[in-house]
């Protein structure tokens, strides 16, 4: 029997990737209602316009529709940039599962902008060079060979895609328990963070506008939840420690904008665990803090490619 993979699925889903951090934060109303929503149960919401809302190592995310960030940009009505996405070329240098786990999550985000842009023969070849990583990693799970070639085939279709990694991540949500299936976890789920940033940061180079500044804004929550996520493998290995390290200097960046949070209470479907988020973020960032943290962010995406 062929290898499950459920990092595929996470790589896929995360674009976008914006959390909504409240690990260790529930001694106000709101924060303790999602908890308490979120406890014991796989909680994922299948509105495309919505959040979906996870929880590893205890910390609670959000990570926003695939159609979000993707339909942000093709509604910029750019060209579609062949050199923006990680060359496949480059998977001959991944010989550690700590460099194949980070370049499966790029590569799914890179799925995502070239799907978006029906640039459908880059995709496959992408789709490729993602399989043949995901069968080097040893990380069993739900997803079986008929899982796969369902995703394949519908590779031009971001609705189904979505309605299936939707259903799978709620399969197996509940099987990332052992420390090192963590570990690989938050490593491709960095990886599509990294991705996702890293596109809407050459973006706004290339077509400036104050939504763009928001969009690259609101990657202050994932990078505070990234960081909560890796922070207990610092001493795992010098990989751990430089990766943690770089997104620490970008968080430090990220702490210089203004950000408010208003709560509205979410809305919950218990018998489909579904939840769906409500709450609004606003942030005011000055330009400078655009610029550092696009530069930080193509080193720490660059020293992740090569």
């Amino acid at each position: 029997m062929k290898k499950l993979f459920h990092i595929i699925l996470l790589g896929l889903v995360v674009v976008s990737f914006v959390a909504c951090n409240r690990s260790g934060k529930s001694t106000d109303n709101a924060s303790q209602q999602t908890n308490n929503i979120l406890e014991d149960s796989a909680i994922i919401q299948d509105d495309p316009n919505k959040n979906i809302v996870g929880m590893i190592n205890g910390t609670i995310y959000c990570i926003p529709s695939p159609y979000d960030m993707m339909n942000y940009i093709k509604g910029l009505h750019l060209h579609y940039v062949r050199s923006l996405p990680n060359s496949v070329l480059n998977i001959t240098y991944y010989e550690s599962s700590y460099k194949k786990l980070l370049n499966i999550g790029v590569y799914s985000i890179d799925i995502s902008y070239m799907t978006m842009y029906e640039q459908m023969t880059d995709a496959l070849n992408y789709f490729s060079a993602l399989k043949s990583l995901a069968n080097q990693v040893e990380l069993a799970v739900v997803f079986d060979a008929a899982t796969m070639d369902e995703l394949e085939s519908n590779m031009g279709s971001q609705d189904t895609l979505f309605q299936i990694l939707s259903k799978k991540f709620q399969e197996s949500d509940k099987l990332l328990k052992g420390e090192n299936e963590m570990a690989d976890a938050s490593l491709l789920m960095t990886g599509a963070w990294v991705e996702s940033l890293y596109l809407l940061t050459q973006i706004q180079k290339q077509a400036p506008s104050e939504l763009s500044v928001q969009k690259i804004a609101e990657h202050k929550l994932a990078a505070e939840a990234i960081l909560n996520v890796l922070r207990p493998y610092y001493n795992k290995s010098d990989d751990f420690k430089n990766l943690i390290d770089a997104i620490v200097d970008i968080c430090y960046e990220y702490d210089g904008i203004e950000y408010t949070y208003t709560y509205k209470p979410p809305k919950a479907y218990a018998n489909n665990h579904l939840t769906i988020i409500n709450s609004e973020s606003k942030f005011i960032i000055m330009p400078e803090h655009i610029k550092n943290i696009t530069n930080k962010i193509e080193a720490l995406r660059n020293s992740i490619i090569q």
